[in-house]
This record gives C-alpha cells, sequence and structure tokens, in this order.
C-alpha cells in the first residue's frame, strides 16, 4: 500500500512546491520530501488562469460522461441479444466484436479520422467520444454478467407475460447492477486518460481534453516546469478519485466476479 500512496503523495506535494524546492527536497530522501515547507499556489493559478485547464476537465467530463451513458445502452442492449436471443451465428458475431479488442488503438487512427471527417465531426467533442461508444470490452464484461443469470427467470417472465424489454429492464439489469458499477467506472477510466486520439481530433484550444492540455503545458525548446506538470497530473487524477471512493463498495466485488468468470 505505502509503494502506491508515496508516489502519488509526492507528486501532489510536488504541484505545490517551486521548482527549485522540488530538487532541493528530493536528495537525500527526507520527510521533507513528502511535506511542502512553504507552499505555493503559483502552479494551480497558471493551470486554470493561463492554461485554461478548467475547460478542458469540463471538456473531458462531458466527453466521459456522453461516452459512458451511449456505452451503457449499446453494450447492455447488446449482451442482452447475444445472451437472450437465440439466432444463428451468434457465437460467431461475438468472436468477430471481441476480435475487435485485440486491435492496437494506433492502427485505428488513420480510419477513424476519415470516419469523423466523412460525418463532419472534425474538433468536435463528439469526435472523441463516439467512436469509442461501442466497447468490445463493455460487451465482453456484459455478456459474462449476463450469462450468470439462470434463464428460469425469463421463462417465469414470460409466463406473466413479460416481452425482451420488460425482461431487459426489471429482470436482467437489477440483478447485474454490481457489474454495471464496473462497467461505468472502467469506461469511465478509460475516456478520461485517453490521450493519442483526443490529440488528433481535436486541433482546438477550447475542445482540449485534460490529458492533452497538461501534455501541451511543456512548451518545446524549454526546460519542463515539473511542479506545473505534477499540480496538473494531480488534478486531472481527482475526479477519478472521488468516482472510486463513491463507488467502490460496489466496483470491487464486481471486479472479482469478473474475474472469476
Amino acid at each position: 500500500m505505502i509503494a502506491f500512496i508515496l508516489p502519488y503523495e509526492w507528486m501532489m506535494v510536488s504541484g505545490l512546491k517551486s521548482q527549485a524546492n522540488i530538487f532541493a527536497d528530493v536528495s537525500p530522501l527526507s520527510w521533507k520530501t513528502f511535506i511542502p515547507l512553504q507552499v505555493t499556489f503559483e502552479n494551480l493559478r497558471e493551470l486554470f488562469i493561463d492554461r485554461g485547464v478548467g475547460r478542458a476537465l469540463l471538456n473531458s467530463f462531458l466527453v466521459a460522461a456522453f461516452q459512458v451513458v451511449s456505452s451503457l445502452i449499446l453494450c447492455t442492449l447488446a449482451a442482452y441479444a447475444l445472451t437472450r436471443i437465440s439466432f444463428k451465428g451468434r457465437n460467431t458475431v461475438f468472436a468477430i466484436i471481441l476480435a475487435t479488442f485485440m486491435l492496437p488503438a494506433e492502427a485505428l487512427v488513420v480510419p477513424l479520422y476519415q470516419l469523423i471527417s466523412a460525418m463532419s465531426l472534425q474538433d468536435t467533442l463528439l469526435a472523441v467520444g463516439v467512436p469509442w461508444i461501442a466497447s468490445a470490452f463493455g460487451l465482453f464484461l456484459l455478456r459474462q454478467a449476463f450469462e450468470s443469470v439462470p434463464l428460469e427467470l425469463d421463462e417465469a417472465a414470460k409466463l406473466d407475460g413479460a416481452g425482451h424489454f420488460r425482461i431487459f429492464w426489471s429482470v436482467i439489469l437489477p440483478i447485474v447492477r454490481v457489474d454495471l458499477v464496473t462497467f461505468v467506472l472502467m469506461i469511465f477510466l478509460f475516456s478520461w486518460n485517453g490521450f493519442l486520439w483526443p490529440l488528433v481530433a481535436i486541433q482546438s484550444t477550447e475542445n482540449t481534453l485534460v490529458q492533452v492540455a497538461i501534455a501541451q503545458s511543456v512548451s518545446p525548446g524549454t526546460l519542463p516546469n515539473w511542479g506545473l506538470t505534477f499540480a496538473g497530473a494531480s488534478v486531472a487524477t481527482i475526479p477519478l478519485i472521488i468516482l472510486f471512493i463513491f463507488l467502490q463498495r460496489l466496483f470491487i466485488p464486481g471486479l472479482a466476479r469478473t474475474g472469476l468468470k
């Protein structure tokens, strides 16, 4: 636990130090490395006022929220169809979808850019989120969760006159809510930490996402301002930590169940 917490704590503390104090306190390693004696908020001021990171945080949140909601609707419906509706080639369809998960993101950049150009979505937040709402990983996770629900419940619901939508909404989803929380957190995490595709899809400063904005805080040809970089990295992780704190009670059991299946 200490091995994970101390580097993160050092990063957050370094974001509250001047460039000179960061290097002065790091060697030799002591308590001064992890506790700031001369706190400065200059790095945070530069981030939010001069660099406009607040707008980038909002952009990242909007993209992540759109991606989570869209993926949740699309993947739950697809998982239901692949587990509850019998049709020829069902396993083949799932295998093809799952195979797309093996493709590296770098190989998809050019065709995805051609796709958003054809849809006239260049330099928009939709261009960042739309290509990833059909998540093969999300479908894999939810299909496993749906398969754990006994088919006898479907038969009982059909005897009461329920159709596919009512079985999906009233029977399946309440049972797999723990897995849905895991799905939401994983998709939010993937979206929030995205860098390559947001860098390619967005050109304007007002639509930049937070990970790209932090990387662009380093001016080419100059020495990095490590205090500014650490402050930016710390700010970027705060929404993820808050989300994890609120959902950890359901996220950890859901992740354990996924690993056991």
